[in-house]
């Protein structure tokens, strides 16, 4: 049956376009990269030939345009320090149009050495030790790293979960927001880990909230090119004219699995938010644009490369799609909360009723099943997070073992509770 239900799902994704030259069914090359996934893939997994479901980056490679761009800039033989020059700007601002509909100007991007660091630095250009930052748990965990290890406060405002989908408390937010010690809000749209677009109301609300009381507002939207066919992708400023405090930190790492690599573009409209930003920037050193994503950015935010991204979204919701039906067939204690993109699953486990997160990783481990553990990112025991971004026939391989590990599990509680009757 499993069979069955993989050929189906595979037709709904749909087939690569005539003449593109990537192809998803191949896993990529980690040998002699020390890539971390590598590196961290437990044993049990590596003696079972399986791929590893951790973290957020590709299991195959990347698209050809890029990998093209990048392969001519090096044979050039040169790597010397590069500036965000017009053509740069242009392809930027040209992306954005074209990929989300923004418009924006040439002037309000600001490269940074990364999503991470450039929290960090916010933290340094706009508040002080011990002022609170606020953000939406269950989220990116190293957000919170770049908080803390700054002296901030990781202020919590927990996202409301039914069971299905998850909401944001708005009574909570305001009561947060209220407080004049808590000076940013960090926002995360397309959600990670949960997938979730947040829609047009959603963004409205929040940004009367933030209007009302005078905040500044970063906004990670690395995984917006990475939304599934037919969900808007919105920001702030398409939705208000309100004269908000607004930073949003876009990126290659999630469009085209570049995240080993420290640079990202904030995009500002507020002059003297910008100023700000970029002087805090250049204190904490910022030498100049990365050669080699320039000429990535110039590969990659092109036709090809928009043609590429649509069909590796197609491709990972033919892997969702798959696993939503295997799951619900074979699995039912593992609950995929809907996404409305990404190439990440949040999925809750609860229902096989273990207590921790060390017994849900013995678990998953044994299976040769590696993903994520949700409580690093602020939940509590039971939820996990899945890479879909891998060829389907290694998702279906750690699939049936971790259908054959359940077997075992339950099969062993029946036996245990016969014992103790």
């Amino acid at each position: 049956m499993s069979g069955l239900i993989l050929v189906i799902v595979s037709g709904e994704s749909g087939q690569l376009g005539v003449g593109m030259e990537s192809d998803f069914q191949y896993k990529v090359d980690r040998s002699n990269m020390a890539s971390i996934r590598e590196v961290t893939t437990p044993e049990s997994v590596r003696k079972k030939g399986f791929v590893s479901f951790w973290g957020a980056e590709f299991e195959f490679k990347t698209a050809p345009c890029v990998i093209k761009a990048i392969r001519d800039w090096a044979e050039k033989g040169l790597a010397a320090y590069c500036t965000e020059d017009e053509a740069l700007l242009a392809v930027i601002k040209e992306w954005m149009k074209m990929h989300r509909g923004w418009d924006i100007q040439t002037q309000w991007i600001v490269p940074a050495y990364g999503l991470t660091a450039s929290v960090a630095t916010i933290c340094r250009a706009f508040t002080e030790p011990g002022d609170g930052i606020i953000g939406f748990d269950p989220v990116y965990h190293m957000t919170w790293e770049a908080v803390e290890l700054n002296r901030r406060i990781h202020v919590d405002c927990s996202l409301l979960y039914d069971g299905r989908e998850y909401a944001i408390d708005y009574d909570k937010l305001e009561e947060l927001l209220a407080k004049p010690e808590n000076k940013i809000l960090t926002f995360c749209n397309p959600h990670n880990p949960i997938g979730k677009v947040w829609g047009r109301e959603d963004l409205l609300h929040i940004a009367e909230l933030v209007h009302k009381y005078d905040k500044i507002i970063y906004s990670d939207e690395i995984f917006a090119d990475t939304i599934f066919e037919g969900v808007e992708m919105l920001t702030f400023s398409q939705v208000t004219e309100k004269p908000l405090k607004w930073i949003v930190a876009t990126s290659l790492g999630k469009t085209f699995s570049m995240t080993g690599i420290g640079q990202a573009n904030l995009i500002i409209q507020d002059t003297a938010l910008r100023e700000a930003f970029i002087r805090q920037r250049n204190i904490d050193h910022y030498g100049s644009f990365n050669p080699m994503m320039r000429a990535a950015y110039l590969g990659g935010y092109s036709e090809e490369g928009s043609r590429w991204v649509k069909e590796l979204m197609r491709y990972c919701y033919g892997n969702y799609k798959y696993l939503q039906e295997y799951l619900s067939a074979f699995i039912p204690e593992m609950k995929i909360v809907k996404p409305d993109g990404t190439y990440i699953l949040w999925i809750d486990c609860r229902g096989f009723g273990f207590e921790t997160a060390e017994e849900y990783e013995y678990f998953f481990n044994e299976a040769g099943f590696a993903c994520d553990d949700g409580t690093r990112y602020g939940s509590e025991p039971g939820f996990i997070r899945m890479n879909l971004a891998a060829p389907r026939q290694e998702i279906v391989k750690v699939m049936e073992s971790l259908r054959a590990s359940r077997r075992t599990l339950f099969e062993t509680k029946i036996m245990l509770c016969a014992e103790e009757k």
